[in-house]
């Protein structure tokens, strides 16, 4: 409906990496640069592990000016059924980290490396009984997730064309881009960002049969 209002809760995904890069504990462990890693002095066979041994940040890497610095942001969602009573309530959480972090240690709660900087709008329950069929409103949910999406990520598009100084936690300034590398996600929710039909593939344009 064209009157129907929205809350978004959500925090500047800059400042969340900000805090991320200037934490202490997590300084020692911030890999500035993308490697190539080998199997065999002869470097016939590469090893991907981390991401910054993979393709994608050599080539961010080669397009930014001498001494930047890539943050590969890592987004996750997990909208999650919070009752079944009272209205079916539901809360649609999201997720920042930053690839620059081993993965060891991005998987810990412990050690703070993954922030919510968002919790977005849920809308089923409010289109119960609205006449509006299956079809509109799955397209109307999908809609206002994009836009949701659209708003909280925002900033990384001039931060990450124009960089951003971030101090980290041993008091040294980098020009920082953050750039949108990953975004995990479970199967139904892969479709909504794809803006792909439930049962294709999001990745790839191999059919469903």
């Amino acid at each position: 409906m064209p009157d129907t209002t929205h809350t978004i809760r959500y925090r500047d995904p800059i400042e969340a990496i900000r805090s991320i890069w200037k934490d202490p504990a997590l300084s020692p462990h911030i890999v500035y640069r993308p490697r190539k890693v080998f199997s065999s002095r002869d470097r016939k066979n590469r090893i991907y592990t981390e991401l910054w041994t993979g393709q994608w940040w050599h080539a961010v890497q080669s397009r930014l000016p001498v001494g930047a610095t890539v943050a590969p942001v890592i987004i996750a969602t997990d909208k999650t059924q919070l009752t079944h009573f009272s209205g079916g309530k539901s809360a649609y959480p999201v997720y920042l980290t930053i690839g620059n972090i081993p993965k060891g240690l991005r998987r810990k709660p412990t050690k703070n490396a993954c922030i919510l900087i968002a919790y977005l709008p849920v809308e089923s329950a409010k289109l119960k009984g609205s006449g509006l069929s299956e079809k509109n409103v799955k397209i109307r949910n999908h809609r206002l997730f994009h836009e949701a999406m659209r708003l909280v990520l925002s900033p990384l598009i001039k931060a990450g064309t124009d960089g951003v100084e971030m101090t980290s936690g041993n008091g040294e300034v980098r020009n920082v881009h953050p750039i949108l590398a990953c975004y995990a996600a479970d199967y139904p929710e892969q479709c909504i960002v794809a803006s792909t039909k439930y049962g294709t593939c999001p990745k790839c344009r191999t059919p469903a049969n």
